[in-house]
């Protein structure tokens, strides 16, 4: 054999033993925990995986968990929290990371959100990585088709390859039930399908008391899963109330300055038209007294088909005075708006304002009140904008 074959050949070798050893210490670390929990989904991930530490943690059991929504975070058993910080993009091995630190925390349950978007990396999450006993799915929706599209049905089918094995999925309400059940039945595993009815036992009075805008939708399977587990219903909800929402997660943020009053209301977390349009009806059920409303849309140029998307759904809602674009190719969205709309609405292009110029600019705007739906994308400027007015919010009621 030639040196260079030989060489060749003993790194091959090496890289074997180092991966092998390493897969072996990684199963060995899985089977430390009760249960290991897979929270999947177009919107909702983030909350979803919150809720379920919290409800789960209300019997006195060391739940672990990681959000990959706004912010990437770590919750410890004890309920502090850590930022992810990473070097380079994220990879679906962070996972490995994760779960080692999970076990050094004492953890008996691991609550992790997916954070892989294609099918290919949602299986190896799955079915490589974490290998949970219950997976969640939150909901079906148009995101991310430039990835896991060009259909709903195609987005479907990629939530479903982190089906886990052997197991109990657990989804929100969906028209793919007869998908769900299929892919359930190859894996040998249950699935229990969240129904309107389960979530409409729900009352007002309980979401009422969570410190932020929850969604029942996200509660009711946060339920489930503490359910699944024996959690009593009325403890695991108690330890949900005291949740610390994600950082992107829907708030109203309500600002008086120099004679003007707006509410700021930021669901730029909601990636896709459907969870846009419900939380915008929402809001208006919510606060019809403020009739004067203005849509905040921030746009990335990365994002050019969440930008399409989004455009096309909101061009033609009612009652909204002005567009406001504010981010980076704006040119897109506005394109797209005068495609869409049926109605001459003001568009105000603020692509390159400081935060400070936004709000300024904003004031210049406003009638005296008025509220200011924030749509798009939160992270980088969307996030930034957020913090700044919740500030300004903050300042205001000192």
């Amino acid at each position: 054999m030639k040196p260079n074959a030989f060489l060749f050949f003993l790194i091959i070798l090496v890289l074997l033993l180092y991966y092998t050893v390493e897969y072996f210490f990684h199963i060995r670390t899985l089977k430390k925990f009760k249960h290991r929990i897979h929270v999947n989904g177009t919107r909702g991930k983030s909350s979803v995986t919150r809720l379920i530490r919290a409800g789960l943690s209300a019997t006195g059991i060391s739940v672990f968990a990681k959000t990959t929504g706004s912010m990437a975070r770590i919750i410890f058993p004890d309920g502090s929290e850590e930022s992810i910080s990473r070097f380079g993009k994220p990879s679906i091995l962070e996972q490995i990371k994760i779960l080692k630190k999970a076990e050094q925390s004492g953890a008996e349950i691991v609550v992790l959100e997916c954070m892989a978007l294609e099918p290919r990396y949602q299986w190896a999450s799955e079915g490589q990585i974490l290998k949970s006993d219950i997976g969640v799915i939150t909901n079906i929706r148009e995101d991310h088709l430039e990835v896991m599209g060009p259909n709903l049905v195609d987005v479907a089918k990629s939530l479903l390859s982190a089906c886990p094995i052997k197991g109990t999925l657990i989804t929100g309400p969906t028209e793919f039930e007869s998908l769900v059940q299929e892919v359930c039945e190859d894996r040998k595993s249950k699935a229990i399908i969240n129904k309107e009815g389960s979530i409409q036992t729900i009352t007002d009075e309980e979401m009422n008391q969570f410190s932020y805008w929850e969604h029942k939708e996200n509660v009711s399977l946060a339920l489930q899963v503490c359910e699944l587990l024996g959690v009593n219903r009325n403890k695991a909800l108690e330890a949900m109330w005291k949740v610390n929402p994600d950082p992107g997660a829907l708030s109203v943020s309500p600002i008086h300055f120099f004679g003007k009053e707006f509410l700021y209301a930021n669901a730029m977390a909601a990636n896709d038209p459907n969870s846009t349009k419900l939380i915008w009806s929402s809001v208006i059920e919510r606060y019809p007294q403020y009739n004067k409303r203005f849509i905040l849309f921030h746009t990335r140029d990365d994002r050019p088909e969440r930008s399409h998307q989004l455009a096309k759904e909101f061009a033609n809602w009612e009652g909204y005075e002005a567009v406001i674009l504010i981010g980076s190719s704006t040119s897109l969205a506005f394109k797209y708006l005068k495609t869409y709309s049926k109605k001459d609405i003001p568009i105000f292009v603020w692509e390159d304002l400081s935060l400070d110029e936004i709000f300024e600019s904003l004031l210049s705007i406003l009638p005296k009140q008025s509220l200011v739906f924030g749509i798009g994308n939160i992270v980088g400027l969307g996030m930034d904008l957020s913090l700044y007015l919740k500030n300004r919010s903050e300042q205001t009621n000192e």
